[in-house]
């Protein structure tokens, strides 16, 4: 019993059999937990009422609409109505409505099943890998949670893009000026939890391009050096990097092995120790760099990267064009 609720015998007499109140209405006009007037009840020897479900004046039209229709929780119809959460419970089951398992009652707002498309499917797989955090809430969660955050506005925008048709998304800008975003997907979306390479993809130049192009939205760059244009990948996973080094030389794109830096062990601007090196794949030769791009360009979504890979497309054929005048 709680020692903090003043409450009298003659006043929680009164309220429950006077007023007819329920427990949770008096709970709620003394400020305490409808636990402790349970408790103060029996203390008392205050003989209880019969169930609620046998006297609450409520329809199953109208249960119907806040539980299925609205998606009200159990917990939001007690406050709602003023009606214990185990007699609404009951009511479910008098009424012979089908209840909402825990992972379902937390879904508030509506979801989407993915497309089902592979080459969507490819690309996701490849952004993912690169820029996405992926994970339930907790174990038996029917909610995959998908997060990211970045100062580039345009990543955002591209992530807003990918999957707003699919769930519901929150932005939130940090006081350093980063963005954070969110989304909460279904279980249709269950394959981003892993960060493989999956072998579907990798034995299809289609999906293979695809996957290339969301890996490379996320953590790929197309760039200049000496007016010369090249495109580089980068990321810590090597393993991921010499996959793609021989994907890309299987489709007839010429690039030298992976090459890494020798960050580990050494610490960054915060002062945190890197676990492992740094590892990258670049393309300089313009036979091979003009291939890919155009291999990527049905796929790439990043505006950034769209526009830099416009620019360098347009810059070979020029330059292929002169040689040939000259």
């Amino acid at each position: 019993m709680s020692k903090r609720v003043k409450i009298s015998r003659e006043l929680l007499r009164h309220l429950y059999e006077k007023e007819k109140l329920g427990t949770f209405q008096i709970a709620k006009k003394i400020g305490c937990c409808q636990a402790t007037v349970w408790k103060k009840l029996k203390y008392y020897g205050i003989k209880s009422r019969l169930p609620g479900v046998e006297r609450v004046n409520i329809s199953k039209k109208q249960l119907e609409n806040l539980y299925i229709n609205k998606k009200l929780s159990t917990w939001q119809i007690e406050k709602k109505l003023g009606i214990s959460r185990g007699t609404i419970y009951r009511k479910l089951k008098e009424f012979d409505i089908s209840t909402r398992d825990r992972a379902i009652s937390h879904i508030i707002y509506p979801r989407k099943n993915f497309s089902g498309d592979p080459t969507e499917k490819a690309y996701l797989t490849g952004f993912r890998i690169g820029d996405l955090g992926v994970r339930k809430i907790y174990p038996n969660s029917r909610t995959i949670c998908v997060a990211s955050g970045s100062t580039m506005k345009e990543q955002i925008d591209l992530i807003k893009n990918l999957f707003e048709k699919y769930g519901k998304i929150w932005v939130k800008r940090t006081k350093s000026n980063k963005i954070n975003i969110y989304v909460n997907l279904n279980e249709s979306f269950d394959f981003l939890l892993s960060k493989d390479f999956p072998e579907w993809i990798e034995k299809n130049k289609q999906f293979f391009f695809s996957f290339l192009a969301g890996f490379s939205d996320a953590e790929g760059s197309i760039s200049k050096n000496n007016k010369i244009d090249y495109y580089s990948l980068g990321n810590y996973n090597n393993k991921l990097l010499f996959k793609i080094y021989r994907n890309l030389n299987n489709f007839g794109i010429k690039c030298k092995k992976p090459t890494h830096d020798n960050r580990k062990g050494k610490a960054n601007s915060q002062g945190y120790k890197y676990r492992s090196n740094y590892w990258s794949i670049r393309i300089y030769s313009k036979k091979d760099l003009l291939s890919l791009l155009l291999e990527l360009k049905p796929y790439i979504k990043h505006k950034n990267k769209v526009k830099a890979l416009n620019t360098a497309v347009l810059n070979i054929q020029l330059r292929n064009h002169l040689n040939k005048i000259r």
